[in-house]
């Protein structure tokens, strides 16, 4: 089982938009883009889910996130499993970066992120 191109790059596409500052800090657009059951593993530690999100996305991401190394597979009909590598840049020209999983779900509707971990690491390879 493969995911076809396409739905390749709308992930990547998606997970892309998760990062930009206008997306993360509106509560709308990320009410779209998250399953009703989502869940998050945060490079913090903490744990969040679908309400906490949209609860703190106004106050979340201090500076500029990108990501590298993009990888996606199928997990089973519909349902995908994302990695990659994230970079948060902050004002000052520090950076911080992430290993980060995510699976999102097929639906009527388009693509839903259903969970997401980011976990602390050293600059990518």
């Amino acid at each position: 089982m493969q995911l076809s191109s396409e739905d390749v790059q709308e992930l990547q596409r998606l997970e892309e938009e998760l990062l930009r500052p206008e997306v993360r800090r509106s509560p709308e657009k990320m009410a779209v883009l998250l399953a009703d059951d989502f869940l998050e593993f945060g490079r913090s530690g903490r744990i969040y889910d679908k309400v906490n999100i949209l609860e703190t996305v106004a106050q979340q991401c201090e500076g500029r996130l990108s990501l590298s190394q993009f990888s996606a597979k199928a997990l089973a009909p519909s349902v995908a499993l994302v990695t990659y590598w994230s970079t948060l840049r902050d004002a000052n020209g520090n950076e911080r970066y992430a290993l980060r999983s995510s699976i999102w779900t097929h639906t009527e509707k388009g693509w839903r992120l259903v969970f997401h971990q980011g976990t602390p690491t050293a600059p990518a390879h």
